[in-house]
């Protein structure tokens, strides 16, 4: 994990050099400059949004399969204990006995 982090700032800082090396040797004027800067910026935030939204959404997609997953697994797994018993005849005798041996 430390090494995601180190590279991502490796990455991060490589490219806001970049960006200030070319700014400062661009022909164009401030203004032209900080229009450029503030276009790519919100075209990055727009993307970045859209991005995180489909995350969040494949996310949710992938939990809900899992959990689908996991009752089905359970359910396959334990008995049905209607059906189990539905075979098993007592006798009110022996019913209350059973009740009074295990509570």
């Amino acid at each position: 994990m430390k090494k995601v982090i180190g590279t991502l700032m490796v990455g991060a800082t490589a490219f806001a050099g970049g960006l200030v090396a070319g700014l400062i040797l661009t022909p164009k004027s401030g203004k032209e400059n900080m229009r450029w800067v503030k276009d790519q910026s919100n075209e990055t935030k727009r993307w970045l949004e859209a991005r995180g939204h489909k995350l969040k959404e494949d996310g949710e997609k992938r939990i809900d399969r899992v959990s689908k997953g996991i009752i089905k697994t359970v359910r396959e797994a334990l008995p049905d204990l209607y059906e189990a018993t539905e075979n098993l005849h007592f006798s009110e005798e022996e019913e209350i006995e059973e009740i009074t041996k295990h509570g």
